[in-house]
């Protein structure tokens, strides 16, 4: 038996070479769209795609592959024709790949963001302070080695940038400005309340002894001299209290030797100093 002739190439025409080109370039674009569709799809719905970086580069190579293989078997094995339609099918399929991995890049930035602020409030509300730079440090460098593992697995071959330092830079921002956030804010607000409640307990322990400066007003009526009633009144808010002291002296027949006057007056303001002496 005579061995089968090779495929004859079609009349070397442009313009019949450009169609059947554009036709080939539909034909193995029509086969992939399918696929990048649910990709896209799912990607815009905030999933990420197991193994996607491996998938979407077998997928591209296979249709490549296929598109030479349309092209031999039309021209021959040696034919170097529809090279520009290649390149086309090349660079879209790359677009639309790339675009499908930047979104789930961002699933992954937005979703460690998310964990690295949470854990970064937790940990200040267990240990009741700000963190240091140590400890911020060392949570950054766990949520970048995340990300690190999760990007290598949805990134493609074809694609260098995968974004790396713009994640660090968000994530980084969050973890040196967590005090400044609402709840870092009203958690050290607490703390701050927190202390000023304790600190009248830690200023009891020991001897402690303060000085009252006041003003007195006296009543001295006519009398025996025996009676003496005094009152002492706090004023004012709580956190600066001034004191009030009103006194009654049945003593206004008795002398002023002080003042060296044989009655005293009926009413007089008298200055006065309150010693507390206190031990906890």
């Amino acid at each position: 038996l005579a061995a089968a002739a090779p495929p004859q190439p079609p009349p070397a025409t442009s313009e019949a070479i450009a169609e059947r080109c554009d036709t080939l370039r539909a034909q193995v674009l029509k086969k992939s769209m399918p696929k990048v569709l649910r990709w896209e799809k799912a990607a815009t719905e905030g999933r990420t795609i197991l193994g996607f970086g491996n998938q979407a580069s077998k997928m591209l190579n296979r249709t490549l592959d296929k598109f030479d293989k349309e092209v031999r078997s039309v021209w021959g094995e040696e034919s170097v024709q529809c090279a520009t339609e290649r390149q086309v099918v090349d660079a879209m399929l790359r677009q639309q790949l790339y675009s499908i991995f930047l979104t789930q890049r961002s699933i992954v930035e937005q979703a460690l963001y998310q964990r690295l602020r949470k854990d970064l409030l937790k940990r200040m509300r267990r240990k009741r302070r700000e963190l240091d730079v140590k400890e911020k440090l060392r949570m950054l460098h766990a949520s970048m080695n995340e990300y690190d593992a999760s990007v290598r697995e949805l990134q493609p071959f074809f694609i260098d940038n995968p974004e790396r330092d713009r994640a660090e830079r968000r994530l980084s921002e969050l973890q040196w400005g967590i005090a400044d956030t609402p709840e870092g804010k009203d958690m050290q607000q607490k703390w701050k309340m927190d202390r000023m409640r304790r600190m009248p307990m830690r200023q009891s322990k020991g001897l402690s002894i303060s000085l009252s400066p006041g003003m007195r007003l006296m009543f001295r009526p006519s009398g025996f001299g025996n009676l003496q009633i005094n009152s002492r009144r706090q004023v004012g808010p709580p956190h600066n209290p001034n004191e009030v002291s009103m006194g009654l002296l049945n003593d206004g027949d008795v002398m002023d030797v002080y003042n060296k006057q044989n009655k005293p007056p009926l009413i007089k303001f008298q200055p006065t100093v309150g010693i507390d002496v206190s031990t906890g």
